[in-house]
């Protein structure tokens, strides 16, 4: 069974101080902003975050991120430390399911046909044919309060449940001999060795995503 006093603490860093909520094209007003954990007890990938990086989501890799330098323009101080933030809108279910950007336009989170999570460039609403952005819900939690003696935070999840899932993601491996990284996959029907990194589908491991809200000062402007 998972520790909640763990989990919880391996949530705190993403429980920090009242973002900049960024411009979305996707009815995200205003969103819910949270980080996402997994949770897989005994496993490699156990309460490590989940980054984006390369259009695709990944556990074992940091965060990619980039901001132009444009005159005027005053880029959020992010770092490629720092947890990924997702968006969906209030209520945790809508049009689908973002990333928390400044970017004009928002970047969109999908499926793809080959079942990897994957989000769009910045300024380009393309999202592959046969892809959905369907189906996606969270509920965010509640920041964890460690400064309050018996507080403590409930912890959120992030599903999907489209093509045959059942809410939960799978982690798969680069390498044939299960190690990682590990690239996210939703738990679709019909996954092949063809779809995933290693080349092997069995590596794959199932887990939840588990989240907690995020309320950081500053957004990034995107994601890459």
């Amino acid at each position: 069974m998972l520790s909640t006093s763990l989990l919880l603490s391996s949530l705190l860093p993403l429980a920090i101080s009242s973002p900049i909520i960024p411009r979305q094209d996707f009815n995200y007003t205003p969103p819910l902003k949270f980080g996402i954990i997994a949770a897989r007890s005994t496993s490699p990938i156990h309460l490590q975050p989940i980054n984006a990086n390369g259009n695709t989501f990944w556990i074992g890799k940091e965060t990619k991120t980039y901001c132009p330098r444009i005159p005027n323009l005053i880029c959020p101080p992010a770092n490629e430390t720092q947890p990924t933030v997702f968006a969906v809108s209030e209520g945790g279910a809508g049009p689908g399911a973002g990333l928390n950007t400044l970017v004009p336009g928002g970047q969109r989170i999908y499926v793809s046909p080959t079942g990897a999570l994957s989000f769009t460039t910045a300024h380009s609403a393309f999202i592959p044919p046969g892809s959905t952005i369907e189906t996606f819900k969270a509920t965010p939690g509640i920041p964890y309060n460690a400064t309050t003696t018996g507080s403590g935070g409930a912890i959120g999840r992030f599903t999907f449940v489209g093509w045959g899932a059942t809410t939960g993601f799978l982690a798969c491996p680069v390498n044939r001999d299960g190690t990682g990284p590990y690239q996210v996959f939703a738990d679709v029907d019909g996954l092949s060795d063809e779809d995933v990194p290693g080349g092997c589908v069995d590596e794959c491991l199932g887990f939840d995503a588990l989240t907690a809200a995020y309320t950081a000062e500053n957004a990034v402007w995107q994601y890459v």
